[in-house]
């Protein structure tokens, strides 16, 4: 037996129509990013397109495991093109796919363009059978209940009501996939998606947020939400492979599924050598001073003046929640909708509380109380704006205003920020905090010129234009506003924020930024090649993860076994190494034909995470090769990345 198609619909938002298709699996696609990437070059060729076109469509899907035991298999994966890198981007969803699978579908392409905000509704019967409806919000009508609906606003509100307008009189499993007012104003919104639980919605809000992919699903496409879910059971035409599950493990490890799994997620669940656990609880305890907080200034610092900050951030960000969380008899410990034994989603107070974006819109901002950061993590889940990319713009802003590069007025704000990381004390954290939320507010209300900016073209964009708007200032300061940037540069204008390790794995040229797809521990090896082949190797396994639609918390099991699951679940032998070169080579050439390519370092603090880190572990020699030569290693490291693409530089 084996599975070889994966049906789906193509919604087209103009005409309010759909139609079925069915796409093999085999060698050219064996998951949903294939899927999305061949779409996007061959048949919509959106690369010739403005990212708010149309043509832009928005793919959508489960991996081939979902349906099946295997634990984190039902992410939804999100595949468009980002008006932020302006290449093809990737983005992930937890557990959607566990209501998506009961449509009896596999993925939903977006195509089109309707001038009122649309709610597109999917559902499938027991018999197979599937229902698509199309309900006109307008825009009015969406800004209302963003402002608020039942005494909760954004995407919060716009979640609420549709669970109470649209699927009230669902009597099967659904779930929604929405975004929220920064999808409209600025270039950063993502797809968030709520589950509704008795009396409302579940403290779980997961979010597809890297890359902007709820921009351009309102803003290239005109829609707002999609309710998804029924009837179907989508487990009857797998269950076979559930015995399957059991063979390979036992065949890869020597031990039962349950035992591997449990040990490769003891990160996420809890980790009893650290007495903590989730991303959160573990990494403060585990970077520790390695980690980025002050916009990325504490690179420049002593360990010991780094440790002082880290103290801080302990005492009053990461205890809190470690005794509510961890030590407490009640353990808030919750999954992202589907099950699964990590249940990696640490509530606090009522907020899912992960590390990235509590770092993000916490240290990185200087920003150190819990309470006030969980409510900057829930105020810019409300606003649907990737969190991440949210403490990077409040970090560069705050410091550009603590240089005097900025004034605060210029930002909306009535003082200056706290962000001097020598001077810092944790009673300043609530004047950083309420400047934060101004900052995000302003955003999207565009309140200032520099905020509008900001919101419109992106951090890189806005700076270079700065640079030619206060030139006077960067002769003063001997910076550019750039220089204030941590980000790698792709063509002319576009760019991507890292994740929030202090590792240049995370800004080097990869064809997609802004994922974990590389090596993103702090080491930067002497020798650029074996730099690439590292990164290559990460960056191969976590595609391959993802395209199949499953959770990377589990990957010490996934990469040893896909390869297997795959052989079985298809009826044939997948060499996945050289189908992963295949589409992340495709992903290569889509960045060549947008004219999206990756740029060298030009930032200085870019180039000084280099420097400070390779210094930090010791080899100096190194460190001043990197100030001296960043171009020349640049160079090298891209030639061997892209040219394994198959993509060689222009």
């Amino acid at each position: 037996m084996a599975f070889r198609t994966m049906k789906g619909i193509v919604v087209d938002a103009t005409s309010r129509s759909y139609r079925v298709e069915e796409v093999g699996l085999g060698d050219d696609v064996i998951g949903v990013i294939d899927l999305g990437v061949r779409l996007h070059l061959e048949k919509y060729r959106s690369f010739e397109a403005d990212t708010y076109s149309p043509r832009n469509v928005v793919v959508i899907g489960c991996g081939p495991f979902a349906g099946t035991r295997v634990f984190g298999g039902h992410r939804m994966v999100f595949v468009f093109r980002s008006p932020e890198t302006g290449g093809l981007h990737v983005s992930t969803l937890g557990g959607g796919c566990y209501q998506f699978i009961r449509t009896g579908l596999r993925f939903l392409v977006v195509e089109g363009w309707s001038e009122e905000p649309l709610v597109i509704t999917v559902r499938g019967e027991r018999d197979g059978s599937i229902s698509v409806g199309f309900y006109e919000i307008g825009w009015d009508r969406l800004w209302r209940i963003w402002s608020g609906y039942r005494g909760r606003r954004g995407t919060e509100g716009l979640a609420q009501y549709l669970y109470d307008e649209v699927a009230r009189n669902w009597d099967s499993d659904v779930r929604v996939a929405i975004v929220g007012p920064a999808a409209a104003r600025t270039i950063f919104g993502g797809v968030f998606s709520y589950m509704a639980e008795e009396g409302g919605l579940s403290p779980v809000v997961d979010s597809a947020s890297r890359g902007g992919g709820g921009t351009v699903l309102l803003r290239a496409h005109g829609v707002a939400g999609i309710v998804f879910g029924g009837a179907y059971s989508a487990a009857r035409e797998l269950s076979w492979f559930n015995k399957v599950i059991d063979e390979v493990t036992l065949e890869v490890f020597g031990r039962d599924y349950g035992s591997v799994v449990r040990s490769a997620t003891t990160k996420y669940r809890f980790d009893e050598k650290l007495g903590t656990g989730g991303t959160f609880g573990v990494n403060y305890v585990h970077y520790r001073d390695m980690l980025p907080f002050f916009g990325y200034n504490t690179i420049y610092l002593s360990k010991a003046a780094r440790l002082r900050i880290l103290d801080q951030v302990l005492e009053n960000l990461w205890k809190p929640v470690q005794r509510e969380v961890f030590e407490s008899k009640e353990k808030p410990w919750r999954t992202c909708g589907e099950p699964c034994i990590a249940v990696c989603k640490k509530i606090w107070r009522g907020i899912k509380i992960d590390y990235e974006p509590s770092n993000a819109l916490g240290p990185l901002i200087g920003v150190v109380r819990a309470e006030q950061v969980a409510r900057l993590i829930k105020l810019a889940d409300e606003l649907g704006i990737d969190a991440i990319e949210a403490g990077h713009i409040v970090s560069w802003l705050f410091d550009a205003v603590h240089r005097g590069m900025l004034g605060p007025e210029e930002v909306g704000l009535d003082k200056r920020p706290f962000f001097d990381p020598l001077s810092y004390s944790a009673e300043q954290s609530n004047v950083n905090a309420e400047l934060a939320a101004r900052i995000l507010e302003g955003l999207v209300e565009h309140s200032t010129e520099v905020l509008r900016l900001v919101a419109e073209k992106g951090l890189r964009a806005a700076a270079m234009k700065l640079n030619e708007l206060n030139k006077s200032r960067t002769r003063m300061y001997g910076l550019g506003y750039h220089d204030l940037l941590v980000c790698a540069a792709y063509g002319d204008k576009w760019y991507m924020t890292p994740n929030l390790y202090w590792a240049p794995g995370l800004i080097a040229p990869l064809p997609v930024p802004g994922r974990y797809w590389t090596y993103y521990s702090p080491a930067i090896p002497r020798d650029p090649d074996e730099f690439a082949e590292i990164i290559i190797t990460r960056m191969t396994n976590e595609y391959l993860v993802d395209n199949a639609g499953t959770c990377r918390f589990y990957r010490k099991w996934t990469e040893k076994v896909l390869d297997k699951l795959y052989e079985k679940l298809l009826g044939e032998k997948i060499d996945l190494r050289e189908h992963a070169r295949k589409t992340l080579g495709a992903i290569a050439r889509y960045r060549a034909l947008s004219n999206s390519l990756p740029g060298p370092w030009e930032s200085k603090k870019s180039i000084d995470l280099l420097v400070s880190l390779a210094a930090e572990l010791g080899d100096h020699e190194l460190a001043e090769k990197l100030h001296r030569e960043h171009r020349s290693y640049w160079e090298k490291l891209y030639k061997h990345i892209w040219s394994w693409l198959g993509v060689e530089k222009n």
